[in-house]
């Protein structure tokens, strides 16, 4: 399931969830932030930042498994902060 979409981070959100990663390049990181924060198409932000598209893919495929990951995590503590509740 994707979870990132174009132009749909806050800088912050990006920063937490590519600390998250390995991701340590320059040149992706700037085309991931480019498309995610900034809005550009997935083409756009290789292109301006001089990667393959295939370099682009495999590093937002990483991010998207973050940030899966981390809404299975909330989904998780939302649930227990529900039973908490309900027990009070």
């Amino acid at each position: 399931m994707k979870y990132l979409f174009i132009g749909s981070q806050s800088e912050r959100r990006f920063e937490l969830l590519l600390s998250l990663t390995r991701i340590n390049s320059d040149d992706v990181v700037a085309a991931l932030y480019d498309h995610l924060v900034k809005g550009a198409t997935e083409s756009s932000a290789a292109i301006i930042n001089g990667i393959s598209m295939s370099n682009f893919n495999r590093a937002f495929k990483k991010l998207n498994d973050v940030a899966e990951a981390v809404e299975h995590i909330k989904e998780i503590d939302f649930r227990k902060l529900n039973q908490l509740s309900d027990n009070k």
